[in-house]
């Protein structure tokens, strides 16, 4: 492993664990075992290190919901073919489960709270590009299902879809057990229930009516 990567993986690890502000040069030049300037030569400094970590967590969940997709048009012949249910999932599956495109959930989490804190953050290009993608496809998916919808208002509904999975993540084993008091440990959330039920959940509230 050169020493670009080294330091890259040594980053994705700290930051995980302690998230983007805690974590200095040092502590991640310090894991990699490099010298402090390293950073500077690679990445330009602290920010441009964790561009490339917003990069290696953003990258592989769109690359992944594209995959599924594509996967899911493949077996059904077109995309107005693929039930509405299977274009959800395969929406959600990637922030669900994100290690299966080797994204940890933690980090992914502490991401979506530092654009949510500060708001200003550049995600970069390449980032952006693949939303971009992902957006469409998938906005062009759901119109088959709601033809009602304009393709802003599916935008605007999958960004609130996407807020309840990052929500659930956060706090969802915190409220059940809140809300179990004095009935005991609430087990660790089983996260493919946890993927159903958001689908379900999202599925009406793309489709409900506000009575």
């Amino acid at each position: 492993m050169d020493t670009r990567e080294q330091i890259l993986d040594a980053a994705w690890n700290l930051f995980a664990e302690k998230g983007f502000e805690d974590v200095s040069v040092r502590d991640v030049t310090t894991a990699a075992g490099v010298n402090l300037a390293s950073v500077s030569y690679h990445f330009g400094g602290k920010e441009g290190l964790i561009q490339e970590a917003v990069k290696r967590c953003m990258n592989p969940i769109n690359q992944y919901r594209i995959k599924l997709l594509n996967e899911a048009v493949t077996e059904y012949g077109t995309i107005e073919k693929v039930p509405l249910e299977r274009v959800m999932t395969c929406f959600m599956r990637p922030v669900v489960l994100p290690e299966e495109c080797g994204v940890r959930a933690g980090l992914m989490l502490r991401l979506v709270a530092r654009y949510l804190i500060e708001s200003d953050y550049t995600i970069p290009a390449v980032s952006r590009h693949l939303y971009t993608e992902v957006f469409q496809a998938f906005t062009r998916a759901f119109l088959v299902h709601y033809p009602s919808l304009s393709s802003i208002q599916i935008v605007k509904h999958i960004v609130f879809a996407s807020g309840t999975v990052v929500y659930y993540h956060g706090l969802g084993k915190l409220a059940l057990q809140l809300s179990a008091g004095d009935q005991g440990e609430v087990e660790n959330i089983n996260r493919e229930e946890m993927l159903r039920e958001i689908v379900g959940f999202t599925i009406h509230g793309f489709g409900g009516k506000v009575e």
